[in-house]
């Protein structure tokens, strides 16, 4: 009867965590991005219950490796260690099997502004608690684990270990029942993340990453649900039904918040519970699943290793496929640098195997998604790896050759068919529109004044010789003629609509409208821009110009509104063997293009040894390359988008740095037209106006552009 009124007394926390998932993606869609509001609700939650995690996971290492005999410890760590490597040989089969569900397409890119330098990771500090103190309160959880270890086995040879072992145990129970009042909270902090998630994420820039995204998620899933589960069965006394049920309040959270570590308390009470439903549990056993939890936790896991599948979509996307022969050194190399995360191994790799760097941000954009599933995975891989380990070390694993031998072939043909069946289904989904460059070449100019477009420059001078100053003449005749060069790309360039837009064609929108002025634009070329300015064919040059003494001699400038950094465009594979300008110059391994006679002078002049070559265009380099350049003198800035528009081209930034200002030229002898245009553009930056248009044509985030997301409230009920 008890039990009968137990049951009806409410949901268990596995069911509520799903109802919780449930309702948030149902807020989420509803109310869609008026759901962040339950943001801080999540934040709050993950923050609660990562409070007692790193001290748990401390004192657990030490009272389960302490408790141990040295025999009992060695025999751990043998099986243990010999369970981890049959995980990562399994993770790494299912990682080059996958490509083969790639559909074949034409390489694409993507926009990327910024130039992606490697995370940089001290692995000592990460590893080494040279101040075990510091490395628990900046939760360097490895230090800390490393830390934990050691103070294990030395306590393993300890006489009278006894009183302390009680006080870490009971420690360890006070902090599992902290966990546990906290994981009460679970549905409530998985309804907020849920609908934050829900009712924020859009999946319109994702483009061709669907591919990616879809073999991932398919793999984990397999992963997840049939073969770990299906092997622990195998090998184990425990039932598929058995280790699911036991793991799945686990696994719902560490999907949900993306976060291993907070649910390593449950999963060291589920493999706990498993043993125990089999009369099992002893102190060996529990000594063994307390110390290879927290343990394997700093250990890459499958669900970490699946994310070097990033790497060959990359290169598939970009055509630089990996080939048969750069598999064992791609191993080998991603296993250990994923002991310093992710931010760390991928570019990393990506600029060893010679892969555009460029695609690390594309990887930045599927963390949310993916990080959600490879958490679900990694949760399984340590829950399996625990419980395995743990039978082989107690003697309860148990090899039936017959049962192994068909779960294998099962499992093979099953993993046949998911690739089959995502090549089918990506060959239909996987488009050939470029993403970035549709972002690139699809921005517009918001609220863009009355304009004229000349393609040609006046055959005669149109300056007006009335005896009045230039802010005068353009007041009066309603017109603000503004020089344009639509090679400088995305200061001033021509987008796939036909017009010309860029930042500093925006800017010269705002100030016509501000002024109610007409705009001209009026074209230039690097070798007639200083006669066109000064005998009055406009009024103003845009296109992205940097301030330097020689243009300051011909003519003036506006105050700085943004400053740049000088770099170098070269082929993609050629982007390591550059370091410094310095050793261009004394190694002559580079014949550098500029844009301009007189700007080829002043790069000579700075780099004597170096073959300097006087280019029209930017986009002569990109295209027929005439006189054979390896690489164009170009802002870091500018740089990054033509490499938008030309992928298998990178942007180099060597040492030391050169940083320079941008600024509008203006002619000289003009003080009246030249401070309103200075004070203007500084009223731009108090405004924040020039942060947007630096988000919208460097960093390429169109907010305005952006439609807001769909919800059911609004776009259905019309309620917002």
């Amino acid at each position: 009867m008890q039990t009968k009124n137990k049951r009806r007394s409410g949901m268990n926390l596995s069911t509520q965590i799903l109802l919780g998932l449930v309702l948030g993606v149902l807020a989420g869609l509803f109310f869609g991005e008026d759901a962040a509001a339950l943001k801080v609700v999540g934040q709050a939650f993950i923050g609660l219950i990562q409070m007692s995690i790193l001290p748990y996971m401390v004192v657990s290492l030490i009272g389960g490796i302490g408790g141990l005999s040295y025999t009992s410890a060695a025999n751990l760590a043998k099986t243990g260690g010999l369970v981890l490597l049959a995980s990562w040989l399994l993770a790494f089969f299912v990682i080059f099997a996958l490509p083969m569900a790639f559909p074949p397409i034409e390489a694409g890119s993507f926009y990327s502004p910024s130039i992606v330098a490697p995370a940089e990771v001290d692995l000592i500090d990460l590893y080494i608690p040279v101040n075990p103190f510091s490395s628990l309160a900046r939760t360097v959880v490895p230090a800390a684990a490393v830390f934990s270890v050691f103070c294990g086995v030395a306590l393993i040879g300890v006489e009278k270990k006894q009183g302390l072992l009680d006080v870490l145990a009971a420690t360890s129970e006070t902090l599992t029942r902290v966990a546990g009042i906290v994981v009460r909270l679970t549905p409530i902090g998985v309804f907020a993340i849920a609908a934050n998630a829900a009712g924020t994420m859009t999946f319109e820039d994702l483009g061709r990453l669907q591919t990616y995204i879809l073999t991932f998620v398919v793999a984990t899933l397999v992963l997840t649900f049939w073969i770990l589960p299906g092997l622990v069965a195998v090998l184990t006394p425990f039932s598929y039904r058995e280790v699911l049920r036991n793991v799945r309040s686990a696994l719902l959270t560490g999907f949900v918040t993306g976060n291993l570590f907070i649910v390593l308390p449950m999963l060291v009470e589920g493999a706990k519970q498993l043993f125990e439903a089999r009369n099992s549990r002893s102190e060996d056993t529990e000594s063994y699943v307390e110390v290879l939890v927290p343990a394997s936790f700093n250990f890459p896991n499958i669900g970490k290793l699946l994310t070097l599948l990033f790497i060959l979509f990359a290169g598939w996307f970009t055509g630089r496929a990996l080939t048969l022969g750069d598999y064992p050194s791609f191993s080998v190399m991603g296993l250990f640098t994923l002991f310093g995360g992710a931010d760390l191994a991928l570019p990393f790799l990506l600029d060893k195997l010679k892969i555009p760097s460029d695609m690390y941000q594309l990887y930045l954009v599927t963390g949310v998604v993916n990080g959600w599933f490879a958490t679900l995975l990694a949760v399984m891989n340590l829950f399996a790896f625990t419980v395995a380990a743990t039978c082989a070390a107690t003697g309860q694993l148990r090899v039936d050759w017959r049962r192994l031998l068909v779960f294998v072939g099962i499992s093979v043909a099953v993993f046949a068919a998911v690739l089959i069946g995502l090549r089918t289904t990506l060959s239909v989904l996987a488009g050939k529109e470029d993403i970035p460059r549709r972002t690139l070449m699809h921005l517009t100019i918001e609220n863009p004044a009355p304009a004229v477009f000349r393609a040609e420059a006046p055959m005669s001078p149109t300056g007006e010789s009335t005896g009045k100053n230039r802010l005068e003449q353009i007041l009066e005749r309603g017109t603000l003629r503004v020089g344009y060069n639509s090679d400088n790309l995305p200061f001033v360039f021509i987008n796939e609509k036909g017009d010309l837009v860029g930042f500093d064609i925006e800017l010269m929108h705002e100030i016509a409208n501000q002024l109610e002025l007409k705009i001209e634009f009026i074209p230039w070329t690097y070798e007639t821009l200083f006669d066109q300015l000064n005998r009055g064919d406009f009024d103003v040059t845009a296109g992205g110009m940097v301030v330097n003494l020689e243009r300051l001699a011909k003519a003036s400038f506006s105050e700085p509104y943004m400053e740049v950094t000088s770099a170098l465009v070269v082929p993609d594979h050629r982007r390591n063997a550059i370091e410094s300008w310095r050793q261009i110059d004394e190694e002559l391994i580079m014949r550098i293009g500029v844009t301009g006679q007189e700007r080829a002078h002043k790069v000579k002049h700075h780099l004597p040894n170096t073959d300097v070559k006087p280019l029209k265009s930017y986009e002569e380099f990109f295209t027929n390359n005439p006189l054979g350049v390896d690489s164009i003198l170009i802002s870091a800035e500018a740089g990054s988008a033509w490499t938008v528009l030309y992928p298998e081209y990178a942007v180099v930034v060597p040492e030391p740095q050169v940083k320079a200002t941008m600024a509008l030229l203006l002619p000289k002898g003009d003080p009246d037209f030249r401070d309103l245009v200075a004070e203007w553009i500084t009223l731009k930056k108090t405004d924040k106006t020039i942060d947007r248009l630096y988000e919208k044509w460097i960093l390429g985030k169109d907010e305005e552009g952006k439609k807001p997301r769909w919800s059911i409230a609004r776009d259905v009920l019309g309620w917002q």
